[in-house]
């Protein structure tokens, strides 16, 4: 009798690192992330590197690693991919101080991924030490749209009001800022534990004035919240504040995970 001939093995295309955050070893267990992966299959866990642990899924390398630009030019796939990536880190986050990775950071191998971590100890302990307890918030200030009608500028024509127009709803420059403005800015800065101001992802936002992130301490929450309502309701018609969080603290750590 013949015997049955074997099915032909398969061999599984090579596997990256997609990484998420890093946190430090926990002293208890280490939670179990629900979040679907950054491809929609692969689960999300906790690989330890030393006195750390990295959040990562089992990617395909040809997809992840070596065609990776070529994917974020597809808007549909990026915003898919996107949301993956922002919920993953915010479970993440939600249970365990972490360190978000920048989206797209990608590991070839453990080893490789464990070499990183490793040249980079002592800048990512000092990164924990500053996000301790904090959260980011991100804040906006928009020109009312009364203020912004009150303030356009006589025009010779139609045209020339467009301008016009254009020019007065980009974001001032930080020069331009009137007194009020930036005695807000000094007083969260003050309260904060690291500010950063606000690069050109939001500039074409029409009437925003100014905008930037701030880390704050847990503890000081309510500061921030106080804040925000002096100003809000002292500026009333004239401008409006846009406060966003709290968030993972994304911009105060990528100088320290990448």
């Amino acid at each position: 009798m013949k015997s049955r001939p074997s099915a032909k093995k398969t061999s599984e295309p090579p596997r990256a690192l997609y990484l998420y955050a890093i946190s430090r070893v926990p002293e208890n267990v280490a939670p179990t992330i629900s979040a679907e992966g950054i491809d929609g299959a692969a689960p999300i866990e906790a690989l330890r590197c030393g006195q750390f642990l990295c959040w990562v899924s089992r990617v395909a390398e040809a997809e992840f690693a070596h065609r990776l630009a070529d994917q974020m030019q597809d808007l549909e796939w990026l915003a898919t991919a996107g949301l993956r990536h922002q919920r993953a880190v915010a479970e993440i986050s939600s249970q365990i101080t972490t360190l978000p990775a920048r989206f797209g950071t990608v590991f070839l191998t453990e080893d490789s991924l464990a070499q990183h971590i490793k040249g980079r100890r002592k800048a990512l302990e000092q990164a924990f030490e500053r996000v301790a307890d904090a959260d980011e918030w991100g804040i906006k200030i928009f020109a009312a749209p009364r203020q912004l009608a009150r303030s356009l500028p006589k025009a010779a024509s139609g045209a020339d009001y467009l301008k016009r127009k254009a020019e007065l709803l980009q974001p001032g420059a930080a020069s331009k800022l009137d007194d009020e403005v930036k005695a807000f800015i000094a007083a969260v800065t003050k309260l904060a534990a690291a500010a950063s101001p606000g690069g050109k992802a939001s500039a074409g936002q029409p009437g925003l004035v100014w905008h930037g992130s701030f880390l704050i301490r847990r503890s000081d929450r309510k500061k921030l919240e106080s804040a925000l309502k002096k100003y809000a309701g002292s500026w009333k018609d004239t401008r409006r504040i846009d406060c966003s969080g709290p968030w993972p603290p994304y911009s105060f750590v990528e100088e320290h995970v990448h």
